[in-house]
């Protein structure tokens, strides 16, 4: 993935979750590992989808379900610190979105990533419940995003 301008923006995001860095996330030059920086996106892509299930009627029991994730590498993080993960929607469908994150420190990106989220019911793909459609409509990227 090439990330647009605006995706290099943390005020681009409506959301933003603090992660700290742990000792065991860094190589033997204290840099993060550029495999930890998939658990810093799952944290605040975990946060958001518990919410969202949240929004659904009682005995729905379709899931959320990650199909895909694509991921650019774009600098460096040094332990200590900590990590601003921020999240917003990129696209609503009918069965699917697409979640657009970034990594900062302090206002330096160094990783985006998008992953694509399905509805999946006992048979196959659903359609997004309504209310998580609206959920997820309140906190889209910018536009440029």
């Amino acid at each position: 993935m090439k990330p647009t301008p605006q995706r290099l923006l943390l005020d681009s995001y409506p959301l933003r979750k603090p992660v700290p860095i742990r000792f065991a996330d860094v190589d033997m030059f204290r840099h993060l590992n550029n495999v930890a920086t998939g658990q810093f996106y799952e944290e605040a892509r975990y946060e958001l989808l518990a919410e969202a299930r949240g929004q659904a009627a009682e005995g729905d029991r379709s899931a959320l379900v990650i199909a895909n994730v694509d991921t650019a590498f774009l600098g460096q993080a040094r332990y200590p610190g900590t990590i601003d993960v921020a999240t917003g929607i990129v696209s609503i469908g009918a069965r699917s979105l697409v979640i657009g994150q970034g990594l900062f420190v302090g206002e330096k990106c160094i990783g985006c990533a998008d992953s694509i989220v399905v509805a999946t019911g006992p048979t196959g793909p659903v359609p997004l419940p309504e209310a998580m459609v609206n959920f997820f409509g309140q906190r889209l990227l910018s536009p440029e995003g």
